[in-house]
């Protein structure tokens, strides 16, 4: 086997021959392929993100919902133990 000079090829030649022009080539696919799968990975992330926020969102929403109703039935509590007084009826909401 001979190189582009028509003499042997030699470890050294590989060598040179391998930084010069294999070595670039490779760089440039893998930079291709990583950038590919990065790209992809964001894109993915964004839209996990965006789920993640509607997510905390509707959480909050329903928060709010249950401390209103919480009050509610605190309030509503609170006049079921009056009436039941005026009424003479005896009654223990911490069973209900």
């Amino acid at each position: 086997m001979t190189n582009d000079k028509d003499q042997p090829i030699t470890s050294k030649y590989l060598l040179e021959f391998t930084q010069k022009y294999i070595l670039p080539e490779v760089r440039t696919i893998v930079k291709e392929e990583s950038n590919s799968a990065k790209n992809e990975i964001l894109t993915s992330n964004d839209k996990l993100s965006v789920k993640l926020d509607k997510i905390l969102k509707e959480q909050a929403a329903h928060s709010q919902s249950y401390q209103r109703l919480e009050k509610r039935i605190n309030v509503l509590e609170e006049v079921v133990k009056i009436l039941a007084e005026k009424a003479g009826i005896s009654i223990d909401l911490s069973k209900i």
